[in-house]
């Protein structure tokens, strides 16, 4: 084989072996192709030691550099994927000692409310059981001197007439020892004094008296139901009966939602409750809960949290008849990034206080405020609560636009959704046949958005628990709605959540 063809089969093998190397994993085939290519290359070459030329050895340096930086990049490659699998499997580590330590955590602490449960228990059982034996021995001593008093009354006048007779029958003994010496008057009054003390005292009769005795239950005993009261005391859950499912974040507030674990469990009667901790968000062994909600719903929009700030939250259910929430959910931690509702500050006619919460109207004039932007978006809502205020008249009210709104008039045109203070409902102007209740002093009105279509969506108004629900067509249903009030008088205010 001359330089040229020799330049060319090698050549198409470099290109060849430049293919299948840069395969970032081989398979099995390629890896022997790759071999055999190899070893062809290295027989082709010393074929060819006895007629070297310049073009061949350029070759095969230029492959032997080529082979020498690809197995420098596959073993960066390998270095580098050994250095993420090391990093997953750190992290399975480390999510196995979280929930090693969640395990052995949560039982310490069950083993801590055990422990504190029924030593409570005994203690109070111990108290409570000799207070009862102290009362029932009083009652029994209380009976014993009442029936024993009388007794000792009757028995001491029974001494006493025994003492008496027996003094008697001396004096008559005394007085058969000398019979001649005794006058008639002397024995005739001795006889009266005898047969005067022939009445008995009355005594009362064994039945009549009092026989003390005391009564305990025998079917079940006392101590049988202490023991069926004990052995039914405590239940151990593996996990707490229902659990947070999903937290989503709105403007200012977090919405969460939960599910009870046990499916085949009925849902009839049953009642959750839901906490939140701020204040040592850090650890929830040492957080201080409150409660934000009770009641059947299986989610909870929790509104006027601090955006960027974490919070713990958790929750726990009962059942009809129960008077205490069983265990509680896992906390879960969560954050909302997006910042509350707020009004727009520098509208005549109105004073925005509470970081742009509260709406307080000034002046007599007619403005109307909306909020700082577009806010309102769709999977969002927002709520209006009169702080004060009531008995407006049907130019006033709350609502939605597409846009800002610069005059009450606007309110009643395309791309504005109004609720007037007397109830009635304005869609793009038209009013609708649903009336609510009238916007009063502490009245609370809800709007709340979900998208439909990319023109199109769906608004569900609530005021007083009672509900209407409107599809709305607006320019882009992605972007957000602006929310608006309209009130003339200044004892209104206002304000959004």
């Amino acid at each position: 084989m001359d330089d040229r063809k020799w330049c060319s089969t090698l050549g198409y093998i470099r290109l060849l072996e430049k293919v299948h190397l840069d395969e970032p994993c081989l398979p099995m085939w390629a890896c022997r192709l790759k071999y055999i290519t190899h070893l062809f290359i290295e027989q082709m070459s010393s074929n060819l030691e006895e007629k070297p030329s310049s073009a061949t050895e350029r070759l095969r340096e230029e492959y032997r550099k080529h082979v020498q930086t690809q197995i420098s990049h596959d073993l960066v490659d390998t270095i580098a994927s050994l250095e993420q699998h090391q990093e997953q499997l750190q992290q399975l580590r480390d999510q196995l000692s979280l929930a090693k330590t969640q395990v052995t955590n949560s039982a310490s602490e069950t083993k801590q409310t055990v422990n504190k449960v029924f030593d409570t228990f005994l203690s109070t059982l111990t108290e409570t059981v000799n207070v009862r034996r102290q009362q029932l021995l009083e009652e029994v001593e209380q009976v014993e001197e009442e029936a024993v008093n009388p007794l000792d009354q009757c028995a001491g006048v029974v001494v006493a007439r025994v003492r008496e007779t027996m003094e008697r029958v001396e004096q008559g003994r005394r007085l058969q020892k000398h019979p001649g010496v005794l006058a008639k008057d002397t024995v005739i009054r001795f006889q009266e004094e005898a047969a005067a003390m022939t009445s008995l005292p009355e005594v009362p009769a064994l039945c009549a008296v009092a026989s003390v005795s005391v009564e305990f239950p025998s079917n079940p005993t006392l101590t049988q139901e202490v023991q069926e009261l004990v052995k039914e005391a405590g239940r151990v859950s593996r996990i707490g009966p229902v659990q947070i499912t999903n937290i989503v974040e709105q403007p200012g507030s977090l919405l969460v939602s939960w599910e009870e674990v046990d499916e085949d469990v009925s849902d009839d009667g049953i009642e959750f409750c839901l906490e939140l901790s701020h204040s040592a968000a850090a650890n929830h062994h040492s957080a201080s809960f409150h409660t934000v909600y009770v009641g059947p719903d299986y989610s909870f929009l929790v509104r006027d949290l601090k955006a960027g700030e974490p919070y713990l939250l958790r929750v726990a259910s009962r059942r009809e008849g129960s008077s205490s929430f069983g265990p509680w959910s896992l906390v879960q931690s969560a954050v909302t990034n997006i910042s509350h509702f707020k009004w727009k500050r520098g509208t005549g006619g109105w004073s925005v206080a509470d970081d742009g919460r509260l709406a307080s109207k000034i002046t007599n004039d007619v403005d109307v405020l909306h909020s700082d932007g577009p806010l309102l978006k769709a999977g969002s809502s927002v709520l209006f609560k009169v702080v004060s205020g009531g008995g407006g008249i049907s130019d006033e009210g709350v609502g939605l636009s597409c846009q800002p709104v610069t005059g009450p008039e606007q309110l009643l045109l395309t791309g504005t959704l109004f609720l007037s203070a007397q109830g009635c409902v304005f869609l793009d102007g038209v009013s609708r046949v649903t009336r609510l209740p009238a916007i009063q002093d502490k009245s609370q009105v809800s709007f709340a958005v979900e998208k439909v279509s990319s023109s199109k969506v769906r608004v569900y108004i609530e005021s007083q628990e009672k509900q209407v629900t409107y599809e709305w067509s607006v320019p882009n249903a992605s972007e957000g709605l602006y929310f608006v009030a309209t009130f003339n008088e200044p004892r209104w205010k206002i304000s959004v959540h």
